[in-house]
């Protein structure tokens, strides 16, 4: 049996070819939520979903295509292709398949598509008063459901997710999502590395080796004077320094973190756990561990194909669970 997975985050689409949970072939497209909200309508998105599956397709014999696609993320959400409501946290696998919804497109050749829903914790309505105790995930949901089956997890424990968006989950000791907390962090990093006047002062990628002196100091200097500032010095250590560009990109890694610490420190004091998670972008991960390190959290990261095994087993797991009637 044949089926697509995909996954659209906020920059990029991944579209995966799938004979009986064993991935056949994928395709990677630069296209996501993001280009939704510039252009104010789908259709690019639209099109490269199209694009993507259309190519895996030429993959099987004729006749035997994908006979359905599971998607979770970003295209599940207002901005993708079909808006699928958040299940309200605690939220475990079960929560999760009762509200899987299927729908067909005609630009997609009319393929069964099943959404699995994201995941929204805290207070329905936003206020001043309580706005940063509500977090919405879309495709963390999945992948953290998978890397439980897969890596044998339990919790309690805080599951990080290192990509466009920096996601902080909390998982009780019923292995449902109850919590968390989300930053811009990927997003502003690039953006700051290719769009502003710190584009020639940074290499094109961040890490994975880090000197540890200019990263810690990246942390006091944006502690004592302000991220914006620290950014700056950025700027003046290129010009006025002998320092490399490896060393400076630490010292911006630096001041980055010390930012996301500001979110994670408040969710580990109010439900302390005792095991953390890392997964998404690897070259991330060694500055991540260099923080979290004091803290004497077990702290287990998990690889790239590790991350793509659990996102893709837990989004066949919700599925099923939601096709195949349950025992009373």
């Amino acid at each position: 049996m044949h089926y697509l997975a995909v996954d659209s985050g906020t920059t990029n689409s991944r579209v995966w070819l799938m004979q009986d949970r064993q991935v056949v072939e994928k395709k990677q497209i630069s296209v996501g939520v993001r280009n939704t909200a510039i252009d104010g309508h789908n259709r690019t998105l639209m099109e490269g979903i199209r694009r993507a599956t259309a190519e895996l397709k030429t993959l099987t014999a004729a006749g035997r295509g994908p006979q359905f696609a599971l998607a979770a993320g970003m295209i599940a959400s207002n901005l993708g292709l079909a808006e699928v409501q958040h299940v309200q946290a605690p939220a475990g696998i079960e929560e999760l398949s009762a509200r899987v919804e299927k729908r067909t497109f005609s630009e997609l050749e009319d393929l069964p598509f099943y959404f699995v829903p994201g995941v929204r914790s805290g207070p329905r309505q936003a206020d001043l008063s309580n706005v940063n105790d509500i977090d919405i995930i879309r495709g963390e949901e999945t992948e953290v459901m998978g890397a439980l089956q897969e890596v044998g997890l339990r919790g309690p424990l805080l599951y990080i997710h290192l990509g466009s968006h920096t996601k902080l989950v909390k998982v009780d000791g019923a292995n449902r999502i109850c919590g968390g907390s989300s930053t811009l962090g990927g997003e502003l990093n690039y953006a700051v590395r290719q769009e502003t006047i710190l584009h020639d002062s940074l290499p094109p990628v961040l890490g994975p080796s880090i000197q540890e002196e200019f990263l810690e100091q990246g942390w006091s200097y944006c502690r004592k004077f302000g991220l914006f500032r620290t950014l700056y010095l950025v700027r003046i250590f290129d010009l006025n320094s002998n320092y490399s560009k490896e060393a400076i990109a630490s010292f911006f890694l630096g001041a980055s973190m010390s930012e996301e610490f500001r979110c994670l420190e408040p969710l580990m004091v109010e439900d302390p756990v005792s095991t953390v998670i890392l997964s998404g972008l690897p070259q991330l991960q060694p500055a991540w561990h260099h923080f979290l390190k004091p803290h004497k959290w077990a702290v287990r990261s998990l690889s790239p194909e590790e991350t793509e095994q659990a996102f893709l087993a837990g989004l066949y797991g919700i599925y099923q669970r939601a096709v195949t009637p349950q025992k009373a």
